[in-house]
C-alpha cells in the first residue's frame, strides 16, 4: 500500500473481487505483524467486493487472509464440475473474469503476479494445476496435500485447475535447443480411461513447440505442458500458461482420423501454444486489447501450422478468415478491431471473428508490408522488452517501428484498428505503351442499400506487382488520400 494513496483517500478499504463466494472470516496481517479485523461484502453481481478494515492500514507489504467456500460453477466457467462414467472431475476456465468465482482477488489482467498453489485432494484423484507439484503429503484422512513450484508471473485469467481419477500419459520431453538448454517436460491428461486416445495429439506437439522457439528465438516460458482434454468444455481450447485445456474431441484421435480434424487439432494446437509467449509471456493490460492476443495467435498459428504440416492446406487460412469476417465488417453496426470495454459485458463480444479473422488478416498485411524477417524481429523485440509483463497495442506498434524504422506503419496501424469497415480499393489501369500507370481510388465497402457514409478513408498498404523482361516484381506504398 502505498503512502501518496494513503494520504489521498484513506487505507481503510480494499476494494478486490469475488463472485458468490462465502466468507466466513477475513482479516489484514499488517507489515509488523497486528491482525487487523475486516468485513467482506460483494456489492455487484459482476463481482466487484469491498474489504472494510476495523482501522486504516499503514503504508507497507501487508497480507490479506480470507476463508471462504463456493459452489462448483454450473456453467462450465470458473471452477467447475464435471461427472462421467459415475466419475466426477473438476476443471476450471477462468478467462475473462471467471476466477473471481473460485477465490477472491484482483481479477484483472493488469495484476499479473507470481502464485504459489495448494490443492487439497482425495488420495485417489491426480491433480493439474500451471507449474510442477513440488511436495505430496498425504493427511490421514483419505486426502492428500499438493504444494506446486511458484509460478512464473501470470494474470488470474491463466490459472488452471483439473482434479480427479485423470489419466496421466509422461511423454517423451521436447529435446533442448540453443534457446532452451533443457529439455521440457510433456504430459497428456484425460479422464478416466482415455488416456490411450492422446497419443497422436503429444507425438506432434514438439515439432510446433520448437518451431515457435525458433520463429521467437525466446525459449518456451514455462516449466512444463500438460495438454489436457476436457469432456465438458464451453470453448475449444484455453491457453493457460503451462496446462492448456482442449475439448476433449480435439486432442483424442488418431493416425487413421479423417483429414478435417487432424487440421482442427493443428490449427488449434498451434494458436494456444502461440499464446504461451502472446497472451502468456506478454499480456495486455486491459481486455480492449484482447484483438492482439487473439489476432497474433491466428496469425501466427496459421503460419506455423503451414510450416510444419504443409500438407493441411494453411496457406490461405488467414486470408480465407479475411474474407470471412468482412460479411460482418462491411455492416453499418460492424465495430473495430480494438474495441474499447466500457463494462464487463462488454468483454464477451470482444471474442468475435473481426478479433481473431480480421485481426489475423490485418497482421499478415503489415508483414507483408514491412517484411517477414523485419516484422518477425520487431516482434522478437517486442517480446523481449516485455517479458513477463504487460503491453498494449501502442507498445506492439511502437516495439515493430524501434527495430524496422518503418514509422509509417505506426499511423497506418492505428487506422485500421480504431475504424470498423471494409476499404473497397478501386484501380485504373494506363498502359499506353513502355510506361504503364495506375490510379488508386479507395472507398468503405458496403452492401447494397446500405444507408452507411462510403467516404471512408484509411491508410491503406498498397503493393502492385508488375512484369518485366526480368521477371515479376512488386512496389509496396501507403495509399493515404482518397
Amino acid at each position: 500500500i502505498d503512502r501518496e494513496i494513503c494520504e489521498l483517500n484513506g487505507c481503510d478499504t480494499i476494494w478486490l473481487h469475488g463472485d458468490r463466494l462465502t466468507v466466513s472470516e477475513a482479516k489484514v496481517v499488517a507489515e509488523d505483524g497486528a491482525t487487523i479485523a475486516a468485513q467482506y461484502q460483494q456489492l455487484h453481481k459482476s463481482g466487484v467486493a469491498r474489504l472494510s478494515l476495523a482501522r486504516a492500514l499503514p503504508p507497507g507489504r501487508h497480507a490479506i487472509d480470507i476463508a471462504y467456500t463456493a459452489p462448483f460453477n454450473e456453467s462450465l466457467e470458473g471452477l467447475y464440475r464435471v461427472e462421467e462414467d459415475g466419475r466426477a472431475y473438476a476443471f476450471s476456465q477462468m478467462e475473462s473474469i471467471y476466477a473471481r468465482m473460485a477465490f477472491p482477488g484482483f481479477d484483472e489482467p493488469a495484476f499479473k503476479t507470481p502464485f504459489d498453489t495448494t490443492l487439497v485432494v482425495r488420495e485417489d484423484h491426480v491433480a493439474v494445476s500451471n507449474t510442477p507439484i513440488l511436495k505430496e503429503e498425504a493427511l490421514g484422512d483419505g486426502t492428500k496435500r499438493l504444494t506446486f513450484e511458484t509460478s512464473r508471473p501470470l494474470p488470474t485469467y491463466l490459472l488452471a485447475f483439473a482434479v480427479g481419477e485423470l489419466d496421466v500419459v509422461e511423454w517423451a520431453p521436447i529435446p533442448a535447443t540453443n534457446v532452451r538448454p533443457q529439455r521440457l517436460p510433456l504430459r497428456g491428461i484425460t479422464v478416466h480411461g482415455k488416456g490411450g486416445q492422446i497419443d497422436y495429439a503429444l507425438a506432434n506437439t514438439a515439432d510446433f513447440v520448437l518451431a515457435l522457439e525458433d520463429y521467437f528465438g525466446i525459449a518456451y516460458p514455462y516449466a512444463k505442458l500438460d495438454i489436457i482434454a476436457a469432456p465438458d468444455y464451453a470453448w475449444g481450447a484455453m491457453e493457460n500458461a503451462g496446462a492448456i485445456v482442449y475439448r476433449e474431441q480435439l486432442l483424442l484421435l488418431d493416425e487413421g482420423a479423417p483429414v478435417a480434424r487432424k487440421r482442427g487439432y493443428s490449427s488449434v494446437h498451434a494458436h494456444e501454444l502461440a499464446h504461451q509467449w502472446f497472451g502468456n509471456l506478454v499480456t495486455m493490460p486491459w481486455w480492449d486489447d484482447i484483438w492482439l492476443n487473439e489476432s497474433f495467435a491466428t496469425w501466427l498459428g496459421n503460419k506455423i501450422a503451414r510450416q510444419i504440416r504443409p500438407g493441411q492446406k494453411f496457406g490461405t487460412s488467414t486470408l480465407r478468415g479475411g474474407f470471412y469476417a468482412m460479411q460482418n465488417d462491411s455492416l453499418a453496426s460492424a465495430r473495430q478491431i480494438r474495441q474499447p470495454i466500457g463494462s464487463n459485458d462488454d468483454i464477451i463480444n470482444a471474442f468475435d471473428g473481426i478479433t481473431y479473422s480480421k485481426g489475423g488478416a490485418v497482421l499478415e498485411m503489415f508483414e507483408n508490408f514491412i517484411g517477414e524477417e523485419d516484422f518477425r524481429r520487431g516482434l522478437q523485440h517486442h517480446m523481449k522488452k516485455f517479458r513477463f509483463g504487460t503491453a498494449t497495442a501502442e507498445d506492439f506498434i511502437t516495439s515493430i517501428a524501434e527495430v524496422t524504422g518503418r514509422q509509417e506503419a505506426v499511423s497506418a496501424f492505428k487506422v485500421m484498428l480504431g475504424q470498423p469497415g471494409v476499404p473497397l480499393l478501386e484501380v485504373e489501369q494506363n498502359c499506353p505503351g513502355e510506361n504503364a500507370s495506375a490510379r488508386l481510388r479507395q472507398s468503405r465497402y458496403l452492401p447494397v442499400g446500405s444507408k452507411a457514409e462510403a467516404a471512408r478513408q484509411w491508410e491503406l498498404p498498397v503493393c502492385p506487382a508488375f512484369g518485366s523482361a526480368e521477371g515479376r516484381s512488386e512496389q509496396c506504398l501507403l495509399l493515404t488520400e482518397p
